[in-house]
């Protein structure tokens, strides 16, 4: 956050605002201890209980107090910082992760948090990493995290700017945990859809005709409505594959054509597709053994995020990592996307085993479906489609809030945002909190 400092604010380095610690405790090799470490996503401190002797390496342990900050040393770069909050009082961490006690008067902890959490302290722990492996090259020392420049505003309004940018955080939990509820809502309706209709406890029922191998949406089903069938999937929809044309060819790329690839898992999560990263133009498409394909057509990704299912909006074609399906007429493609997406469980199964997330073309070949009348599918298919639009709006709301915030943060913790003195007049002359 370079340039001129705000008035007020003080230039200052993070040994400034706080101090290395070691509470050191004999350890009791007979004792359960709650030991926290770091990961590298995430936000903050976590969990990992452990008993001393069973895995532990670390000769000392410490004990951590609300406001302290711990860090990983090998993953500083990608923003491993945590604080402690009070409900992490009497937890301990190994003496892997550096421990630091905020200094109340000079900062804020939560201040400290946003400021850890920026992307610029990730990038300064990057370039300040050594090591001579590809296990300790990337390791932050705590001289150097100590070294670290910090600017600091006065503890009011570090308070009040903690306080905006924690107010943001609870609006982006909350909508994850919406998304969550969501998630879980539609997992549990569509599992009953999609064995017993949408007559569900009123339908009649016969034996599941035949062993249901490949496909399966739900453990344990036995019976299914009576005027339901299971079918192999090539029976009602033609599978197709698609191919990537020669990236030496400059003619076969940047033409008209939409051609789905891995780099579409954003627009795959979506009910339709019609857009793409990449398009290829005709002479691509006639060099290659990509196809164009029909509007309506189910494609389904099938390495990497395997099971990300959408409709093709107008004709398209893709890479040869997708298994696509043109329906036929008794065959609703929003009704088979539905399958597809709540085949999370049958899809981990099917790639069990393999190096890298992938199910082969084969495999998809004797694939089994449950087929109630095309009337039935549609409705399924309505009521799926109607909880995949909550979520894509939940999601994007999700993303905008995740981007405002980082801007947001960015422009708080540079000075170049003053916020109104209105705001940092409520917080002048609270006591400091650890945390």
């Amino acid at each position: 956050m370079p340039g001129d400092l705000p008035k007020g604010w003080a230039s200052a380095r993070f040994r400034d605002a706080m101090r290395l610690e070691e509470r050191r405790e004999p350890i009791d090799p007979k004792r359960i201890y709650k030991l926290l470490g770091v990961r590298w996503y995430g936000n903050g401190a976590f969990f990992r209980e452990e008993r001393l002797g069973d895995g532990l390496s670390a000769q000392h342990i410490y004990r951590v107090k609300p406001g302290d900050v711990i860090y990983n040393r090998l993953f500083a770069w990608k923003g491993s910082f945590g604080l402690i909050g009070e409900d992490l009082a009497g937890c301990y961490v190994s003496n892997e992760f550096p421990l630091f006690a905020a200094r109340l008067d000079r900062v804020d902890p939560q201040f400290l948090l946003r400021v850890l959490q920026h992307p610029r302290t990730g990038e300064r722990a990057d370039a300040f990493s050594t090591g001579t492996t590809s296990i300790s090259r990337n390791r932050l020392g705590e001289d150097d995290f100590l070294h670290f420049p910090l600017n600091l505003p006065p503890l009011p309004e570090q308070r009040a700017i903690a306080g905006i940018l924690g107010s943001v955080e609870e609006v982006i939990a909350r909508t994850q945990t919406l998304i969550g509820a969501i998630e879980k809502s539609k997992h549990a309706t569509m599992r009953e859809l999609l064995t017993r209709g949408v007559r569900r406890n009123k339908a009649p029922l016969k034996a599941l005709p035949a062993r249901w191998v490949l496909g399966r949406v739900a453990e344990n089903v036995t019976h299914i409505p009576r005027d339901w069938k299971l079918v192999t999937l090539t029976s009602l929809a033609k599978l197709e594959s698609g191919h990537t044309p020669d990236r030496k060819e400059p003619t076969y790329w940047d033409g008209t054509i939409p051609w789905i690839s891995l780099q579409d898992a954003d627009a795959l999560a979506k009910l339709a597709i019609s857009e793409t990263a990449e398009m290829i133009g005709p002479a691509g498409l006639a060099n290659s053994s990509a196809r164009m394909l029909p509007s309506g057509t189910v494609v389904l990704q099938r390495t990497a995020n395997i099971g990300l299912a959408s409709i093709m909006g107008r004709e398209m074609c893709t890479s040869q990592h997708f298994a696509n399906w043109v329906c036929g007429s008794q065959l609703d493609p929003y009704y088979l996307q539905q399958v597809f997406r709540h085949m999370s469980r049958e899809w981990q199964r099917l790639m069990a085993g393999s190096v890298l997330p992938d199910i082969y073309m084969g495999t998809f070949k004797a694939l089994q479906i449950l087929l109630p009348p095309l009337v039935e599918q549609k409705k399924i298919s309505d009521i799926g489609a109607a909880f995949d639009r909550r979520l894509e709006h939940e999601r994007d709301t999700l993303t905008i809030l995740i981007k405002n915030r980082a801007a947001l943060a960015q422009e708080l913790l540079s000075g170049r945002l003053r916020l109104p003195e209105s705001i940092i007049a409520r917080h002048r002359g609270k006591p400091a909190k650890a945390a």
